[in-house]
Protein backbone atom coordinates (compact mmCIF):
# COMPACT_ATOMS: atom_id res chain seq x y z
CA UNK A 1 0.00 0.00 0.00
CA UNK A 2 1.33 3.45 -1.21
CA UNK A 3 1.77 6.43 0.70
CA UNK A 4 1.35 9.89 -0.46
CA UNK A 5 2.92 13.07 0.86
CA UNK A 6 2.90 16.88 -1.26
CA UNK A 7 5.15 19.13 -0.48
CA UNK A 8 6.49 22.34 -1.94
CA UNK A 9 10.26 22.67 -2.82
CA UNK A 10 11.83 26.28 -2.56
CA UNK A 11 15.27 27.20 -3.61
CA UNK A 12 17.55 28.53 -0.92
CA UNK A 13 21.11 29.15 -1.96
CA UNK A 14 21.80 30.05 1.71
CA UNK A 15 21.75 26.46 2.74
CA UNK A 16 24.52 25.25 -0.14
CA UNK A 17 27.25 23.47 1.17
CA UNK A 18 29.89 20.96 -0.24
CA UNK A 19 31.32 18.03 1.86
CA UNK A 20 34.33 15.71 0.32
CA UNK A 21 31.65 13.92 -1.15
CA UNK A 22 29.12 16.14 -2.80
CA UNK A 23 27.96 19.44 -3.27
CA UNK A 24 24.65 20.02 -1.78
CA UNK A 25 22.17 22.42 -3.44
CA UNK A 26 20.16 24.23 -0.52
CA UNK A 27 16.03 24.13 -0.31
CA UNK A 28 13.56 25.58 1.89
CA UNK A 29 10.98 22.54 2.24
CA UNK A 30 7.32 23.68 3.22
CA UNK A 31 4.08 22.38 3.22
CA UNK A 32 1.62 23.25 0.28
CA UNK A 33 0.10 26.39 2.08
CA UNK A 34 3.75 27.46 2.82
CA UNK A 35 3.97 26.78 6.30
CA UNK A 36 7.84 25.44 7.05
CA UNK A 37 8.04 21.78 7.02
CA UNK A 38 9.81 20.70 10.61
CA UNK A 39 12.54 17.92 9.18
CA UNK A 40 15.89 18.49 9.54
CA UNK A 41 16.45 17.95 5.61
CA UNK A 42 17.77 21.18 4.11
CA UNK A 43 19.94 20.37 1.07
CA UNK A 44 20.32 17.35 -1.72
CA UNK A 45 22.90 16.13 -3.49
CA UNK A 46 22.86 15.67 -7.29
CA UNK A 47 20.98 12.28 -6.93
CA UNK A 48 18.15 14.20 -4.62
CA UNK A 49 17.95 16.71 -7.34
CA UNK A 50 17.43 14.74 -9.93
CA UNK A 51 14.91 12.67 -8.01
CA UNK A 52 12.60 15.67 -7.17
CA UNK A 53 13.40 17.32 -10.86
CA UNK A 54 15.26 19.81 -8.47
CA UNK A 55 18.34 21.87 -9.89
CA UNK A 56 18.44 21.95 -13.52
CA UNK A 57 15.28 20.72 -14.10
CA UNK A 58 13.60 23.86 -12.82
CA UNK A 59 13.71 25.71 -15.68
CA UNK A 60 14.00 28.84 -14.38
CA UNK A 61 11.95 28.49 -11.35
CA UNK A 62 12.44 28.64 -7.76
CA UNK A 63 9.93 27.02 -6.62
CA UNK A 64 7.87 23.30 -7.19
CA UNK A 65 5.18 21.28 -5.66
CA UNK A 66 5.96 17.46 -5.64
CA UNK A 67 4.15 14.53 -4.90
CA UNK A 68 6.33 11.70 -3.65
CA UNK A 69 4.75 8.43 -3.24
CA UNK A 70 6.42 6.17 -0.95
CA UNK A 71 5.75 2.23 -1.97
CA UNK A 72 6.72 0.21 1.13
CA UNK A 73 8.60 -3.19 0.42
CA UNK A 74 8.50 -6.68 1.87
CA UNK A 75 12.48 -7.35 0.23
CA UNK A 76 15.29 -5.31 -1.25
CA UNK A 77 14.17 -8.12 -4.26
CA UNK A 78 10.49 -7.06 -5.16
CA UNK A 79 9.72 -5.86 -8.28
CA UNK A 80 10.62 -1.91 -8.71
CA UNK A 81 7.44 0.01 -8.94
CA UNK A 82 7.14 1.88 -12.52
CA UNK A 83 4.71 4.76 -13.00
CA UNK A 84 4.26 6.82 -15.89
CA UNK A 85 5.41 10.28 -15.76
CA UNK A 86 6.91 9.79 -12.40
CA UNK A 87 11.00 8.98 -11.22
CA UNK A 88 11.12 6.29 -9.38
CA UNK A 89 14.43 4.96 -7.09
CA UNK A 90 14.75 2.24 -4.16
CA UNK A 91 16.04 3.02 -0.62
CA UNK A 92 15.42 2.05 2.45
CA UNK A 93 15.51 3.81 6.41
CA UNK A 94 17.10 2.10 9.17
CA UNK A 95 15.64 3.02 12.62
CA UNK A 96 18.56 3.63 14.87
CA UNK A 97 17.38 4.63 18.68
CA UNK A 98 15.02 7.56 18.23
CA UNK A 99 15.88 7.80 14.98
CA UNK A 100 16.58 6.87 11.20
CA UNK A 101 18.89 7.58 7.93
CA UNK A 102 17.78 6.90 4.53
CA UNK A 103 19.92 4.13 2.78
CA UNK A 104 20.66 4.19 -1.48
CA UNK A 105 19.58 0.40 -2.02
CA UNK A 106 23.34 -0.59 -2.52
CA UNK A 107 23.74 0.14 1.20
CA UNK A 108 25.35 3.74 1.19
CA UNK A 109 24.34 6.32 3.18
CA UNK A 110 22.82 9.54 2.11
CA UNK A 111 22.33 12.75 4.43
CA UNK A 112 19.04 11.97 5.15
CA UNK A 113 18.04 11.63 8.72
CA UNK A 114 15.04 11.69 10.82
CA UNK A 115 14.13 11.84 14.58
CA UNK A 116 11.52 10.94 16.01
CA UNK A 117 10.93 13.84 18.53
CA UNK A 118 11.86 16.42 16.27
CA UNK A 119 10.47 16.09 13.11
CA UNK A 120 7.00 16.19 11.51
CA UNK A 121 4.71 13.25 12.61
CA UNK A 122 3.16 12.99 8.48
CA UNK A 123 6.84 13.19 6.99
CA UNK A 124 7.50 10.29 9.75
CA UNK A 125 4.38 8.45 9.43
CA UNK A 126 5.26 9.02 5.89
CA UNK A 127 8.37 6.77 5.75
CA UNK A 128 7.14 4.29 8.29
CA UNK A 129 9.87 5.40 10.75
CA UNK A 130 8.24 5.06 14.12
CA UNK A 131 6.58 1.60 13.70
CA UNK A 132 10.24 0.80 13.21
CA UNK A 133 12.29 -1.09 15.73
CA UNK A 134 15.65 0.14 16.33
CA UNK A 135 17.90 -1.82 13.98
CA UNK A 136 14.96 -2.42 11.96
CA UNK A 137 15.32 -1.81 8.15
CA UNK A 138 12.08 -0.80 5.89
CA UNK A 139 12.71 -0.96 1.90
CA UNK A 140 10.76 1.14 -0.24
CA UNK A 141 10.52 2.73 -3.58
CA UNK A 142 10.17 6.45 -3.94
CA UNK A 143 8.39 8.03 -6.61
CA UNK A 144 8.09 11.65 -7.32
CA UNK A 145 6.80 14.28 -9.94
CA UNK A 146 5.48 17.81 -10.10
CA UNK A 147 2.53 19.06 -9.75
CA UNK A 148 3.38 22.35 -10.85
CA UNK A 149 6.50 24.73 -11.37
CA UNK A 150 4.76 27.44 -8.96
CA UNK A 151 6.71 30.68 -9.24
CA UNK A 152 9.58 31.72 -12.15
CA UNK A 153 12.61 32.96 -11.00
CA UNK A 154 11.89 36.43 -12.56
CA UNK A 155 8.15 36.81 -11.26
CA UNK A 156 9.52 35.81 -7.93
CA UNK A 157 12.44 38.96 -7.88
CA UNK A 158 9.94 41.62 -8.86
CA UNK A 159 7.15 40.23 -6.11
CA UNK A 160 10.67 40.50 -3.65
CA UNK A 161 11.37 43.84 -4.83
CA UNK A 162 7.82 44.82 -4.76
CA UNK A 163 7.31 43.49 -1.19
CA UNK A 164 10.43 45.14 0.02
CA UNK A 165 8.84 48.61 -1.99
CA UNK A 166 6.03 48.55 0.29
Amino acid sequence: MSRTLTLLFRRDPSRDRETDQAQFEGWQILWPDGRPVAIGLDAFCKHGQRLFGLGKQLAGCQEKLIKMICFPLQTREDDLNRIPGHRVRRFYIERQGNGGRIYFMDGTPTTVSFEVDRDEPEVLDWLGLPSLKDGERQWFDLAATDLATVIPAPVARVRRQFEVAR
